[in-house]
């Protein structure tokens, strides 16, 4: 009878996605990384495939879950108010990183693919995954939206799915420098929005 790993895998891949998010692939020591995970170099490669392996699990699962949640949310409400309240949630979570006094982490799909370009095909099957999904999730959320009368009919839905996933990166990108995107989201909502859903603007 197997016995029974002396580790809970849940938390190790939870403390080391934390690492990889903060630091990324490079940055983190292997020493580091078996002491803040609880595993011996021998239990690491054992269980994960060592540090590549492991970062390879921590990045699927930020895709399948804090990624994925963003995702899942495009497919409730109006058009517009789920491509809004996609955006509203990315930027409040990456300005209470800022205001809990840490640089915020972005993205950790976007820092990867800063980091590491398309050198590793481990991680670039699982970032083209995570990219066809987010970008169906944004061109479903469009022509619901123009079904709805919330989003422009003038729109190609697939064309603006690339543009709202380059505008998201971006932002990301953006806030680990510091940079605020409170103002995305008016510049956005206007730039979507059907006439009729459109605020009037103030007469002088």
């Amino acid at each position: 009878m197997p016995r029974k790993p002396a580790y809970d895998r849940e938390i190790v891949l939870e403390k080391a996605l934390k690492m990889f998010w903060a630091d990324g692939y490079r940055g983190v020591d292997v020493d580091a990384l078996t002491r803040t995970v609880g595993l011996n170099r021998h239990s690491l490669y054992g269980a994960f495939g060592g540090k590549k392996g492991l970062f390879h699990q921590s990045l699927n699962r930020y895709a399948d879950t804090i990624a994925g949640q963003f995702v899942v949310g495009l497919g409730t409400g109006t058009g517009l108010s789920a491509i809004v309240t996609y955006f509203s949630n990315a930027t409040k979570r990456l300005g209470a990183d800022r205001q809990a006094g840490t640089p915020a982490d972005g993205c950790f799909i976007a820092n990867t693919i800063i980091e590491l370009g398309r050198a590793d095909q481990a991680v670039n099957a699982i970032i083209d995954r995570f990219y066809s999904r987010i970008e169906q999730a944004f061109g479903d959320a469009v022509r619901r939206g123009q079904g709805d009368g919330t989003i422009r009919a003038d729109l190609d839905p697939a064309n603006t799915a690339q543009w709202l996933i380059a505008t998201s990166q971006g932002m990301s990108v953006g806030a680990r420098f510091g940079r605020t995107t409170y103002g995305l989201l008016p510049a956005l909502e206007a730039s979507l929005a059907a006439p009729s859903r459109r605020q009037p603007q103030n007469s002088v």
